[in-house]
């Protein structure tokens, strides 16, 4: 277990860490299907995404767009698909780096976020001068929106999310994550649709650039993708990543047992920014 395992599981007072070097990694866009790429660098000023010369903090206030992705946006600029990076930011506690974007969004890779974990891995990691401190929730704060919610309540780091799709292969999902072997556990699952929704999606202008390379497609009661599925349960957990890379944009970690029923990234960025008003109301 690494050091950054042990952290999200105890949820203690960590040092600011950054990555040990540059890397660059490209690929496509998911959804607006152009190349992209990201040069991920050191750094010692929080997680900041620089397109056109610009600098944009990931913080929740700067969350612009939630369609089947969290978009970062500032003065006109906007930097899409951040989820799955972010989330390997998280698996590997690191608190400050630059992010320097080429293309609209996030290179996809393989629709997991196990390639930046391994490639930053790779780079190894720096310990910086200060310390981060859990935010402890200690009332419950929920955002809701039908028979869909998010919460998190006050205890010990959890999460705990369920699906339910009226489809055979992904049906009612439930799974109970500890912050634990993110790279075995979380890392590796992959962002999935159906493919009756892939048409209403493009005609939306997303997942342009869409494959079974970089995502889980099901039809009816069939995977398509050859490979098949790296989990039996793949799209919950992919739910959980999605949800630790949205609520990573609060910069750090959270001492709370979070609940998740049929939620979506719009909500987990709602209770992200519920969190960090509260987080600055408390003068942190």
């Amino acid at each position: 277990m690494t050091n950054a395992h042990m952290f999200h599981n105890l949820v203690v007072t960590m040092r600011r860490r950054t990555l040990g070097h540059e890397i660059l990694i490209e690929g496509v866009g998911l959804h607006k299907g152009g190349p992209a790429a990201v040069s991920i660098q050191p750094g010692s000023d929080g997680i900041v995404f620089v397109k056109h010369g610009l600098r944009i903090p990931a913080s929740p206030e700067n969350v612009v767009d939630t369609r089947l992705n969290t978009t970062l946006g500032k003065s006109g600029v906007a930097v899409s698909t951040i989820e799955h990076l972010m989330s390997c930011l998280w698996g590997l506690s690191i608190t400050d780096c630059e992010l320097k974007i080429h293309g609209e969004e996030i290179p996809v890779v393989d629709g997991s976020a196990l390639p930046f974990y391994t490639r930053i891995l790779g780079a190894g990691a720096e310990e910086l001068p200060g310390e981060v401190l859990p935010i402890r929730v200690r009332d419950l704060i929920r955002v809701e929106d039908g028979e869909s919610f998010v919460e998190a309540a006050p205890g010990d780091f959890s999460v705990t999310y369920e699906i339910e799709f009226p489809n055979p292969v992904i049906g009612r999902q439930l799974y109970v994550y500890d912050g634990s072997n993110y790279d075995t556990q979380i890392a590796p699952a992959r962002t999935f649709g159906l493919l009756s929704d892939v048409e209403k999606m493009r005609s939306a202008g997303l997942a342009l650039g869409g494959s079974l390379e970089n995502a889980v497609v099901v039809d009816g009661g069939k995977v398509l993708n050859p490979e098949g599925l790296r989990f039996p349960d793949e799209f919950i957990r992919h739910k959980i990543l999605d949800l630790l890379g949205d609520l990573w944009t609060l910069g750090a970690p959270l001492e709370s047992r979070i609940r998740a029923y049929k939620a979506s990234h719009r909500l987990h960025i709602a209770l992200a920014k519920k969190i960090h008003e509260a987080y600055r109301q408390e003068g942190r």
